[in-house]
């Protein structure tokens, strides 16, 4: 089926109230005067699409036309056999690694997809498998799946990581029959404290898979790292970016938790700009999702100014850079902490310039997809 010209985005509307209407779709609760075209083009740009099939075949809103429906219908269905794959491929992936004695803890999306009935299996868009092992299992693992016919297309090498001689650079493995590629991560981007990646372990369950088992993080567990992916990993507090698709998966994790403790969230990270870019996306999720008891958090002002600015740079794509500048500005007493890479510096000043300089241009790269 062929979508109609404004779902392809052309006479898209891209405002916060835009992305509020997606989100309260999303969840379930459709206004009476849904605009479908904005709604649609919106979610194929957020890459929430899926998710929208999802929530209309579950809660059956009345006055959906049939055009609506079918489209939708046509994308659930495809992306759930495309998970199906991804599921067995997961499978054999774990079983393989623990054979090398590897059992990885499940990231992401793949522990998302995990959470759910496979009759329900074609709710999430994934683009990949995310898999995190213990820094000396890093190479091993590698090896692993290569036995299985993997090869390397993104590989930073051993001792890559910018000041930390014992980790290394995430790596991704592909296949050419596979739905979709594996990376392999031995700690988290982001602020140093998150170095030693036990606390992950210790945050998770074991669960048995196919015919090996592997650790699926906690609630509490995934909401941290989706905030370290985006804010930190992703740059999305210093661009000002909406990861529409990570906060659906936010909220859905808590409220299916039996509840989250999000001061203690929030005590994980330093004060100052670990602190701020943290709230700001507490903020974002609260405005577009709801959060009970969010007025109890003792939230400052620079985090609200910088969830307002978002709000203010949706759709004014001209706004991003200058405002990303002010960001930068806004919090020059943390800069040692900046980077992705937790602030720990190369031992070559010349190396460590290097770095800096490529992050920076980094921040100003093109607006990625599924980022609003």
């Amino acid at each position: 089926m062929t979508a109609p010209k404004p779902w392809l985005g052309s006479t898209m509307r891209t405002d916060f109230q835009a992305l509020r209407s997606l989100a309260s779709c999303l969840v379930g609760r459709f206004p009476d005067d849904v605009d479908w075209d904005c709604v649609i083009a919106l979610a194929n740009q957020t890459m929430t699409i899926t998710s929208l099939a999802a929530a209309v075949h579950s809660a059956e809103p009345t006055g959906v036309p049939d055009e609506v429906r079918g489209y939708l219908d046509v994308i659930y269905t495809s992306n759930a056999r495309r998970n199906a794959m991804l599921y067995s491929q997961l499978e054999e992936a774990v079983a393989c690694l623990n054979e090398a004695g590897i059992e990885p803890v499940i990231m992401k999306g793949a522990a998302v997809l995990l959470s759910q009935a496979t009759s329900d299996f074609g709710g999430r868009i994934l683009i990949d498998l995310d898999l995190m092992v213990r820094p000396p299992k890093m190479q091993e693992a590698i090896q692993a799946l290569r036995t299985i016919g993997y090869d390397v297309r993104v590989d930073g090498g051993a001792r890559t990581w910018p000041g930390d001689p014992e980790a290394h650079l995430p790596t991704v493995l592909e296949r050419g029959s596979d739905a979709g590629s594996i990376d392999v991560h031995c700690r988290p981007k982001g602020p140093a404290s998150f170095k030693d990646i036990e606390w992950l372990y210790q945050n998770s369950t074991r669960t048995g898979l196919g015919k090996g088992h592997a650790y699926i993080p906690s609630g509490f567990a995934q909401i941290v790292y989706l905030v370290l992916h985006d804010q930190f990993q992703d740059g999305d507090y210093w661009r000002g970016l909406i990861d529409l698709r990570h906060l659906l998966d936010i909220v859905s994790i808590a409220r299916s938790a039996q509840e989250i403790d999000w001061s203690k969230i929030r005590s994980l990270f330093a004060a100052g700009y670990e602190q701020n870019a943290t709230d700001t996306q507490i903020l974002t999720v609260n405005a577009l999702f709801g959060i009970p008891d969010i007025t109890r958090l003792k939230i400052g002002t620079l985090p609200r100014l910088q969830f307002l600015r978002r709000k203010l740079q949706l759709g004014r794509d001209y706004l991003r850079h200058p405002l990303t500048i002010a960001a930068f500005l806004s919090e020059i007493v943390s800069y040692p902490s900046w980077d992705r890479y937790g602030g720990m510096s190369h031992a070559s000043r010349r190396q460590e310039l290097k770095r800096v300089a490529r992050e920076f241009r980094r921040v100003f790269r093109p607006k990625p997809l599924g980022k609003a």
